[in-house]
C-alpha cells in the first residue's frame, strides 16, 4: 500500500525539483518520489512496495539506466522471483523469458539475490 503526504499547488513551475529511487528493505523492493517547489515552498512525497507506478519507474530508469536481465534457465534469475516481483501474467512472463527483463539496477540487484548463488 503506498503512503501518501500531499501538498500542491497550481500546476508545476520550473522551480520544481523531482526525485525518485528505489532501495531493498528487509529483501523487500521499496520505492521513494518527492517533489520539492521552492517557488512555492511546497512539498510532495509518496512511496510503497514493490516496482513503482509506471511514470516513476520511468524517472528512476532515465536516471540510473536499466539492466537487461536473462529470465529463467541456469544463467537467468529465477521465473517465481520475476512473477511475484513484477505480477506478471503467464504471458508476461513466457516473454520476459523469450527476450530478457530491463531491470532497474535495485530490481536487478534484488533478483539476482533471489537466486541463491553469487551476484554479478
Amino acid at each position: 500500500m503506498a503512503e501518501h503526504s500531499v501538498m500542491l499547488h497550481c500546476e508545476p513551475c520550473g522551480s520544481c525539483r523531482f526525485e525518485a529511487w528505489q532501495h531493498v528493505v528487509d529483501g523487500r523492493l521499496r520505492w521513494e518520489e518527492q517533489l520539492y517547489c521552492p517557488a512555492y515552498a511546497v512539498q510532495a512525497c509518496d512511496g510503497g512496495w514493490g516496482p513503482p507506478p509506471p511514470w516513476v519507474r520511468a524517472r528512476i530508469a532515465a536516471a540510473e539506466g536499466t539492466v537487461r536481465l536473462a529470465v529463467g534457465g541456469p544463467d537467468g534469475v529465477p521465473l517465481k522471483a520475476v512473477r511475484e516481483l513484477y505480477e506478471f501474467t503467464l504471458a508476461q512472463l513466457r516473454a520476459a523469458r523469450e527476450q530478457g527483463l530491463d531491470a532497474t539496477p535495485v530490481e536487478a540487484e534484488l533478483l539476482r539475490g533471489m537466486r541463491g548463488g553469487p551476484r554479478g
